[in-house]
């Protein structure tokens, strides 16, 4: 997995998510999904043998926490947005940003890591 692909990504996965708030036809498997760590690109690469690599870096087991709350974060959103609660949304907003910037910061880090032992690509 390319490092700086994956938080490209994961900025447009939020774009994504933004885009939904203006509809109202967000079911609730569609929030099952985006609460789910495990459903996008980085989830899936966090649960593979591809990961061992960096399994032993703390910095992956933060990588693997904040990712895991932050999907759990753009469920709570988009909930709240949905019941229209609107101190529980702005909360929620404010959570789930700080969260996003720890999931990129946590894969700086491993980029750096990746970098000094290959081409830059989580393999």
């Amino acid at each position: 997995m390319d490092i700086g692909k994956e938080i490209t990504n994961h900025l447009e996965w939020i774009e994504n998510i933004a885009s939904l708030l203006g509809n109202e036809e967000i079911t609730e498997e569609d929030i099952g999904v985006i609460a789910k760590h495990d459903m996008c690109a980085l989830g899936q690469w966090l649960n593979s043998e591809a990961s061992v690599l960096f399994e032993d870096l703390p910095e992956y087991q933060k990588l693997v926490e904040s990712h895991e709350e932050f999907h759990k974060l753009a469920g709570s959103f988009i909930t709240a947005v949905q019941l229209n609660n609107e101190s529980v949304a702005i909360e929620s907003h404010q959570q789930f940003i700080r969260m996003s910037r720890k999931v990129i910061d946590s894969l700086h880090i491993l980029q750096e890591h990746a970098d000094k032992g290959n081409d830059g690509e989580f393999r």
